[in-house]
């Protein structure tokens, strides 16, 4: 009955956080997630958990879910009482849960699991029905279609019977796609199911295809057929031929298949054309036939260049881009982008921090904080729409999950979630915590442990000491007072977070005595943030402005701060400056002072934005964010105009902007209009109020020398053991990282391009965390390895396998290392070509 159902449902969410909680300390002993062949018997062979622990209420083991290579995220399936996968008993807790004490809503969630057919391992289900063959004059269809998430519905109202009905456009992959679904009541009770979809067909063909190829790569893509008729037919594959591809093989071939017969053939193309572009191959049967048509990316053969110019737009304007004449043709562009006001600048920051790497504490948590601003804002000026916010909750939910893996054992936080915690790190995570806490629920117990644990470790006289962990005492020990600046952040931090006691007085006193030895804008910015949040009115409140006012630095109509010193992160140079800046502009709109050099110092931030449309850093881009969202004070934005853009006298586009669309970027490409040599970019505004613009030159420009690795401040080196090899065969690929400065690199991000038709061996990877590595992610064209640092004169060397799939001879994409905190320091490794035979 409906109580028993309960039980279970209660009983598999209890198993499956005992079982992440398990996984979680074992990330913490070991630095590393269980691999997904390892699962958790390992967790249980380190004494974590039991084997009881893995079994479900019908004493079976559960299966454990993942689409990753580890155990980061996993679900966990019972089969229920029948014993059997795929029937309506099957329990799993879902990943998207709706919040209770709501009207009856449901969320639904269909993802693709990527499932290969192989004889006799599908079952047909009542589905649309396959192409049949070609009768005279008719065409298979082309399944062309092919989502990971079929649909995300957020909020799907039932009936007073607790029905409803999702209406929805079925995608064309073979595959079987998971359902998951959960609810809650007007009671504020809780329900979810996950089911199994199986989408199946006869008769079908696919493309393995490599998600990117460089212009002039030689590839035989193979095209796997699959007969699972209960006869056998003669097939004919024909692909279809495009301009941006130059055919080296038939385009025609013929097989015949036996029944429960699967095989492959192979075209052999040249790409040439760059950009997007499908590949479609028809396979015609005697009794059925098929189309499929894929995407892939075909990249320039050169080395990227991104320029970008920002300001205000209140007024006609021109600008000049210059291609230069040596840059590959067909690969240069200029675009541009329109932003009606500041909270349009923090939706671009998100989509923008959604692309770049974001494996440790302060990364996942920066990619986390554009929601919470987006979604603050929203309902402050009322705007907000139960569809956006049930998907900001949603991310917010997944951030808020993953930070809390970060937790060190005894209290606060660390990078990767190793002892010892970063006192730091920690006060900017409960910064983080709170804000959340205005839109979404947190545990109030993390906030005040957080607190306390922060206050436990302050000195006697009221500072805290910088730490040794992250380096910032040899960072910071030059620096006069270098405990001003720690107790500064983590003083400001705690007034943030409503934290009130001795330890904050003694803290603030010591801020005010020791204020006159703040030197460098970026430690008095932090100053300044925590005295004005403590009292404004105090005059060594007013002192720390009267001190920034005299170091900033004013350039044709922007203010700036120059900072000399490494951030909390380590940035340096512009990308310090950056921080320093916006941590300026924070106070300055706190404090309500100096209203024309808050506008002034907005400019240089909307100036200093990045071609990738962040400020340099993710913590550079949240407190730039952060400065944005002050400033509109919870109004809503004015503005009512037309925008007009041309290029080289032609008109390429023109749009109204008005209070009611100001949240939505307009990016106008004009890739069509773009020429090498100078172009004139005109920008007309005609109307009320005023908007922010950003202008991107993009072009490449063909290789040439490598600079030796001396001559770079952080190199990168990549060798394969070999680079022609047959089909199946394995290749060891050897990476030296090296700083080639004194002192260290820290927190470096190592880029490596998979070669297209490769298959990269993640044990091989797993067998590096914890030891040489942090941690790793993978993409389809890449793996991106964290290392904690690199130390000057030490490199770091390791090695992995990749396996080669098909023939090819093709480039491999660049590989590339950076500081993810200054990531103009760092050095590419240009491609090397792989042939497969």
């Amino acid at each position: 009955g409906k109580e028993l159902e309960e039980k279970l449902w209660s009983r598999i969410e209890r198993d499956w956080q005992r079982l992440r909680n398990g996984v979680e300390q074992y990330r913490r002993n070991t630095g590393r997630y269980p691999t997904k062949d390892e699962g958790l018997q390992v967790v249980v062979d380190a004494g974590l958990l039991t084997g009881q622990d893995l079994l479900d209420p019908w004493m079976r083991p559960y299966e454990v879910v993942t689409e990753g290579q580890d155990l980061g995220w996993f679900q966990i399936l019972s089969w229920g009482a029948d014993k059997v996968k795929g029937t309506d008993d099957d329990l799993s807790p879902s990943r998207h849960f709706a919040r209770g004490g709501r009207l009856a809503e449901d969320m639904v969630v269909l993802e693709a699991k990527g499932m290969l057919a192989r004889p006799g391992e599908m079952k047909k289900a009542a589905l649309p029905a396959p192409s049949p063959a070609k009768p005279e004059g008719e065409e298979p269809r082309v399944r062309e279609y092919f989502p990971e998430t079929l649909v995300f519905e957020p909020a799907l109202i039932t009936d007073e019977r607790g029905k409803a009905r999702l209406d929805l456009k079925w995608a064309d992959s073979i595959t079987k796609w998971r359902l998951t679904s959960s609810a809650s009541s007007i009671q504020g009770k809780l329900g979810s199911k996950t089911v199994g979809i199986t989408v199946f067909q006869d008769f079908f063909v696919d493309l393995d295809l490599p998600v990117s190829l460089t212009q002039n790569d030689q590839v035989s893509i193979p095209v796997a057929v699959y007969n699972y008729l209960k006869t056998s037919q003669r097939v004919r594959l024909e692909l279809q031929v495009e301009p941006w591809f130059e055919l080296l093989d038939d385009a025609a071939k013929e097989q015949v298949l036996d029944e429960n017969e699967v095989s492959v053939v192979y075209f052999k193309i040249r790409a040439q054309e760059i950009g997007t572009h499908g590949l479609t191959v028809k396979a015609y049967g005697q009794e059925q036939s098929d189309a499929i048509s894929r995407k892939v990316d075909v990249v320039p053969d050169g080395q990227e260049q991104l320029f970008s110019v920002s300001d205000r737009l209140n007024a006609d304007l021109a600008k000049t881009l210059s291609i230069p004449a040596e840059a590959i043709e067909g690969a240069s562009k200029i675009f541009v982008k329109i932003f009606p006001g500041i909270f349009s600048q923090i939706v671009d920051g998100l989509d923008s921090m959604l692309r770049m790497p974001f494996g440790c504490f302060e990364q996942t948590s920066s990619v986390t904080y554009p929601n919470i601003l987006i979604l603050d804002y929203m309902r402050q000026t009322e705007q907000i729409t139960p569809e956006i916010e049930m998907k900001a909750e949603e991310y917010i939910n997944i951030g808020y999950q993953r930070l809390l893996t970060f937790e060190v054992k005894g209290g606060g936080f660390e990078w990767f979630g190793k002892e010892p915690a970063n006192r730091l790190l920690t006060a900017w995570g409960l910064m983080e915590f709170d804000d959340m806490s205005e839109v979404y629920e947190v545990d109030p117990d993390i906030i005040s442990r957080t607190q306390r644990w922060l206050v436990s470790k302050q000195e006697a006289n009221g500072s805290w000491l910088p730490d040794e962990n992250y380096l910032h005492r040899e960072s910071w020990g030059r620096i006069q007072a270098s405990e001003l600046l720690p107790t500064a952040y983590i003083a400001w931090s705690l007034l943030e977070t409503g934290y009130r006691g001795d330890a904050l007085e003694r803290a603030v006193v010591y801020i005010r005595e020791n204020l006159a030895k703040a030197e460098d804008p970026y430690m008095l910015a932090l100053c300044a943030n925590a005295l004005v949040a403590y009292d404004r009115e105090d005059m060594s409140t007013t002192r720390a402005f009267e001190q920034l006012m005299e170091t900033k630095v004013e350039e044709n109509g922007a203010i700036y701060w120059k900072s000399d010193i490494p951030t909390v992160t380590h940035s340096r140079g512009k990308g310090a400056d950056i921080e320093a800046t916006a941590l300026v502009a924070g106070a300055l709109i706190e404090s309500g002072r100096y209203s024309e050099v808050t506008n002034k110092v907005l400019t240089y931030l909307v100036r200093s934005k990045d071609p990738n449309g962040t400020w340099g850093s993710t913590q550079g881009t949240i407190l730039a964010l952060r400065a944005f969202l002050a400033s509109l004070k919870g109004s809503v934005e004015d503005i009512d105009a037309t925008i007009t853009i041309r290029i080289n006298g032609t008109e390429a586009a023109s749009f109204r902007v008005t209070p009611e669309n100001s949240d939505v970027i307009r990016l106008v490409d004009l890739k069509e209009f773009t020429r090498k040599g100078e172009n004139e970019v005109v920008l007309r505004f005609d109307g009320q109020g005023s908007s922010l613009y950003e202008m991107v030159t993009k072009y490449y420009l063909p290789w040439t020398g490598k600079a030796t690795p001396s001559e770079e401040l952080l190199s990168i080196e990549v060798d394969y053991d070999k680079t022609e090899l047959q089909t199946d065969d394995l290749v060891t690929c050897g990476v030296k990282i090296r700083n080639n400065r004194p002192g260290i690199a820290h927190m470096v991000i190592v880029d490596l391009g998979i070669p297209p038709g490769f298959e990269v061996q993640a044990p091989d990877l797993n067998e590096l965390v914890g030891r040489e590595i942090e941690r790793y992610s993978l993409t389809g064209r890449q793996i991106i390895i964290y290392l904690d640092h690199v130390e000057g004169g030490r490199p770091i060397e390791f090695s992995y396998r990749l396996k080669a799939k098909f023939p090819i001879r093709a480039k491999t994409p660049t590989s590339r290392v950076y500081e993810y905190y200054n990531p103009e320091i760092g050095s590419l490794e240009q491609p090397i070509e792989m042939v497969v035979r």
